[in-house]
């Protein structure tokens, strides 16, 4: 049984002809899967060889299931941060400033609201 889901055009056209963008796709997943050290040599030629011998997309579900995951690359401005992707930060650098944001709102509103209370007393 395949661990490619269901979904996977390896299984559901099984029988359609690969072609050189698929062959170039997976040859660079291959190579930098090697290049990374997450591909052992033996497991980089084998895998290359059924990709190059491959007639039909069926052929290739032994390579795509043993392709290691891709290197996670963390964009710059995530890694520059402190904080886990996904994690908001409660540090002093966010939360003064929302405090005195909020500080800044509520005296603006209590002073528009004594305004209106004067200003309709008096008409």
């Amino acid at each position: 049984m395949s661990s490619l889901p269901p979904s996977s055009k390896y299984l559901q056209q099984a029988q359609a002809d690969v072609d050189d963008v698929e062959r170039e796709a997976l040859t660079k997943r291959l190579s930098d899967a090697f290049a990374d050290g997450r591909l052992q040599q033996d497991d980089y030629m084998a895998a290359l060889d059924v990709v190059y011998g491959a007639q039909h997309l069926g052929e290739l579900v032994p390579v795509i299931e043993r392709l290691p995951a891709a290197a996670v690359e963390v964009p710059g401005i995530v890694q520059s941060s402190g904080v886990p992707a996904g994690q908001v930060s409660t540090s002093r650098n966010v939360l003064i400033p929302a405090l005195l944001v909020t500080g800044v709102v509520l005296a603006l509103l209590i002073t528009l609201a004594v305004l209106v209370v004067l200003f309709a007393g008096v008409a």
